[in-house]
């Protein structure tokens, strides 16, 4: 055995011993002007967050359910998700599993891709390009790729073997049996076509392989005989003399393995291709592009923007007729001899076995790269389509048989995936198996794609969450690259369904039939708003990691398996992008249009091919810092982003920037509020407090420059985040910092470029070495006593009511009140003594679940939907009666759960059971629901420069 092209070895050790001088150098993006007159890139981005469009905005999985429709809900609903702020949907066939419609309330509808169900398409692409909603459209029902359409030769194939014990003293010529087409991996019958012989209808020979018996721990294949030569398929004879000594003969055919698409609607069933063969896939794009394209004609003139292949969860050992050829042309040596071996690891020992695993798994990732993912880029781009795929998972859950980061670069825009409140461990590690975030930011990035998609909030916890929940995962999401989401899911829902209506059995039901839909749009807004400065500036780090040649070799969550150290991030590389882009300028580590970097480290026990081993050496001689320890003393520059006790975790963050601005998304990832002074590696700059919650923007008044850092004291609420913005632009604080006797600063307000201290208390205002002392004080008033509480007329309920004080709805003695699920009212008259002159004045609800909209003396306040509820009323509340209205939506759940333990019927769904169909909706807990409290009116006085 030999390989040509490529030899592998595993980095055990740290490269280099001299780290030369790093220089300081800005990465300047060139020629970035956009927009009308002379207005700049920077003035786009600001005038643009508060309500960015296009690419921004979140789609969602548009679920056809059983592929049964209504086209008047169609409409209804595209209405439903333009009002709703959301940017376009995915048309996704699907069907469910038993336990999800044990009632059978959802009719088949027409097979899919049948004429009934291409018009129902064309009706709802043009109603979306009505709305100027973009359409992406799913290549089958469920997934993989594959349908009813796939013939034997473009279905999944799959290898099996006869075997044979011959003795050198017995006859030259011997039948072979034909392979025994065994069962499948969960021991059922393969739904494969067989001819009258009783054949497939689909076999072709591979080759007949001779082993000396009982022979295993092999160095090499000197012992084992490729004698296909002497086989003669017609007639099934092996025209062999066999030599001394026992040998096992194997015949090898290839056939259909038989996998079905995983979950398609009822007339929809079928197998799925070959996905390593480029005419199967060429065959299915195909498929779709002659189905669609004589309803719409040029796809660039409609809403269709996207053609979509979910992600590869096909579970059979695979064989594709190319393998062979295929195998040699990329290692050098013939794959034939080895075939034993794929069945019986002993067959060789541990150093071949290794060697040829890895050019085994390298030529499977070819093939499905370039038959798969390229070509379906190639299709779909002429006819004026982009393609759209989650190549490189969904993370280890499923056999993937792919280099991770150059399949997602093979496609026009990647797509990854994360799940809501669930997690799937690595025994004794803090790798999420489904947390697919930073694989998909590296490979966008690399690959210069822009946009870094989503699947998000899957989740089995049916109609229990609200969007106060949602933002914690994908505030963390955005702090792992993501760019835009593709919310899992909205449920399509013909009239007659009811509420809270038809749902896959996973996914957030994301649709109009939610007690929270009417609300969801703040939400919504605050998804573009970070999407939008993530879309339109550059993924910025210290650290370029590049993660070796292993197949399949998957980028996992952030900080995990790799880490530079607190406060610093890393871009992930691969093999394509390292011999084709990567250079060294200046002492670092370049990749044009992409970034610059100090370092570059390679993980222990990644495999390194000789010739990405070479260039890395040609690029350390040329000045290139190559550490795998030791990383922080090669960087030799402090934090990108720093505070004390940042080892505890208590805020997360990403940095982007511009040629004029550099934006650091911080999270608080804690349910408490965190106040810290931070630190950021920038100089003679002018920080800004971006918020993407109002989209309103407010300079920081408190900051100074600590060498080569900027410090400012920031306070993030519970789950809370924002950007801090430094600009080129002019700037003077008006003080350099503020002290009390807590080593952390009190909790800071920025708004309307004006500095609120949260605290009272006493506090040194510092600038250079004066110091002011402040008393900070609120005046503080609360909305205390009864309030008038009304419902909708449905469900039983009483139209008014009073509470005394704020309780859950789930305390009422009264059943209906008890279990109610939807928007109620809260109504209060109250007196209030006007607050000094040069005070604000804020509306604070305290706890609300799930979302909340105010009037205030009938001016609407808006909607809150994360913590803190608070609302700026200045200008708005007077001396004297003021009259308070809040609208209060909770989730389903509650009202699902009364109807299973009172047998009314108030709700209708197919989900019998919560939490992927295991947990009756009797014994699913009751949620906190409505106004909680306390409700305060709070004046404050803002600190004067």
């Amino acid at each position: 055995m030999r390989s040509d092209k490529m030899s592998f070895s595993r980095n055990k050790s740290r490269f280099g011993s001299q780290i030369p001088r790093i220089l300081l150098l800005p990465f300047l993006l060139i020629g970035i002007i956009c927009g009308a007159g002379k207005k700049t890139y920077a003035q786009n981005l600001r005038s643009h967050f508060k309500d960015p469009q296009g690419t921004a905005r979140p789609k969602v999985y548009w679920w056809w359910l059983n592929g049964y429709t209504d086209n008047k809900r169609l409409k209804e609903e595209l209405i439903a998700i333009k009002n709703a702020g959301l940017g376009g949907v995915d048309i996704f066939e699907i069907g469910l599993p038993p336990a999800s419609d044990p009632n059978s309330i959802i009719p088949a509808g027409p097979a899919f891709m049948s004429d009934q169900s291409l018009q129902t398409i064309k009706f709802a692409v043009h109603e979306a390009g009505k709305l100027g909603l973009e359409v992406g459209f799913n290549l089958a029902s469920s997934w993989n790729a594959g349908g009813s359409w796939v013939e034997p030769k473009f279905a999944s194939k799959t290898l099996y073997f006869s075997k044979t014990t011959l003795n050198g003293s017995g006859p030259g010529k011997t039948k072979l049996p034909f392979p025994v087409i065994t069962s499948d991996r969960a021991g059922k019958p393969r739904p494969i076509q067989y001819g009258s012989d009783g054949k497939p209808v689909y076999r072709e020979e591979i080759a007949v392989i001779a082993v000396p018996t009982s022979v295993q721990n092999l160095a090499d294949t000197t012992s084992i005989l490729n004698i296909t030569a002497y086989f003669d398929p017609k007639t099934e004879i092996l025209n062999w003399k066999v030599p001394q000594g026992a040998w096992d003969v194997y015949r090898f055919i290839c056939s259909n393995s038989g996998e079905q698409l995983i979950r398609p609607s009822e007339k929809s069933a079928g197998p799925i291709i070959d996905h390593f063969d480029s005419t199967a896939t060429e065959m299915h794009l195909m498929y779709f592009i002659d189905k669609l394209k004589p309803l719409f004609g040029d796809f660039s003139k409609t809403a269709l923007k996207n053609l979509y292949l979910a992600s590869y969860e096909a579970k059979e050992f695979a064989w594709t007729s190319l393998l062979p050829a295929t195998f040699r042309n990329l290692n050098g040596y013939d794959i034939y001899k080895f075939l034993p071996a794929v069945y019986n690891p002993q067959f060789f020992n541990t150093q071949t076995t290794e060697k040829f695993n890895i050019d085994f798994s390298r030529t499977f990732s070819e093939l499905m790269i370039r038959n798969h993912y390229r070509k379906a880029k190639e299709i779909s781009n002429k006819y004026g389509l982009k393609i759209i795929s989650e190549s490189g998972g969904p993370g280890h859950l499923h056999h993937i048989p792919v280099e991770t980061l150059k399949a997602l670069g093979a496609l026009d825009v990647p797509r990854g995936e994360y799940w809501y409140n669930r997690t799937f461990f690595k025994a004794d590690s803090l790798i999420d198996y489904i947390w697919l975030v930073k694989e998909i930011a590296a490979a966008s990035h690399i690959y210069k794609q822009g946009i870094v998609e989503e699947e998000s909030f899957t989740s089995y916890w049916d109609w229990q969450e609200g969007p106060g929940d949602l933002r914690v995962i994908a505030d963390r999401a955005f702090c792992e690259g993501m760019n835009r989401l593709v919310i899992h899911g909205f449920p399509h829902n013909p009239t007659e369904m009811g509420l809270p209506g038809i749902a896959y059995f996973a996914g957030t039901h994301y649709n109009d039939r939610n007690t929270w839909w009417p609300k969801i749009k703040p939400f919504n807004d605050y998804l573009s708003r970070i999407s939008y400065i993530l879309q339109n500036a550059r993924f910025a780090s210290d650290v370029l990691y590049y993660y070796g040649d292993d197949i399949p070799n998957l980028v996992p969550p952030k900080n995990t398996v790799f880490k530079v150290g607190n406060g610093y991030d890393y871009e992930v590389l691969n093999t394509e992008i390292l011999l084709r882009d990567l250079i060294v300028e200046n002492g670092e580590w370049v990749l044009p249009g992409v970034g610059r970097y100090k370092v570059l480290a390679i993980g222990k026990d990644k495999l390194i091919g000789d010739e990405a081993r070479a260039k890395l050496d040609r690029l350390q001689k040329r000045g290139g810092i190559l550490a795998s320890d030791h990383m922080l003393q090669a960087l030799n520059l402090p934090p990108d982003f720093a505070y004390p006790d940042q080892g505890k975790g208590a805020i997360d963050f990403i940095h982007y920037d511009t040629p004029r601005q550099d934006f650091y998304l911080l999270r608080n990832t804690t349910n408490q509020w965190v106040s810290k002074k931070c630190t950021f590696r920038q100089q003679n700059k002018s920080p800004e407090i971006w918020d993407p919650v109002t989209g309103t923007m407010s300079r920081v008044q408190i900051y100074q420059q600590k060498g080569k850092q900027m410090e400012l004291p920031l306070t993030l609420p519970p789950y809370g985040s924002f950007f801090v913005v430094f600009t080129n632009e002019p700037g003077k604080a008006a003080y350099t910092d503020i002290l009390s006797s807590d080593p952390d600063p009190p909790r800071i307000h920025y708004h309307n470029n004006q500095t609120y201290v949260l605290q009272s208390g006493s506090y040194d205002l510092v600038k250079g070495t004066v110091k002011k002392t402040i008393k900070a004080k609120s005046l503080t008033t609360e909305i205390a006593g009864d309030w008038k509480l009304t419902f909708p007329e449905k469900f039983g309920v009483p139209a008014h009511t009073h509470t005394t004080g704020l309780s859950s709805w789930t305390e009422s003695n009264d059943p209906e009140v008890k279990y109610f699920s939807g928007i109620a009212s809260y109504s209060k008259t109250f007196d209030l003594t006007a607050p000094t002159k040069g005070m604000s004045t804020f509306l604070d609800l305290g706890n609300v679940t799930e979302v909340a909209e105010v009037w205030l003396n009938d001016k609407s306040l808006g909607i809150s939907w994360s913590l803190p509820h608070r609302f700026d009323i200045s200008g708005i509340v007077r001396n004297g009666k003021n009259t308070l209205r809040v609208e209060v939506a909770n989730t389903w759940s509650n009202r699902l759960t009364g109807d299973a333990l009172t047998g009314k019927k108030y709700t209708k769904t197919n989900i019998v059971k919560a939490n992927k169909n295991l947990t009756p909706w009797d014994q699913v807990p009751l949620k906190k629901s409505g106004l909680l409290g306390p409700v305060y009116i709070e004046s404050l006085q803002p600190i004067q420069p």
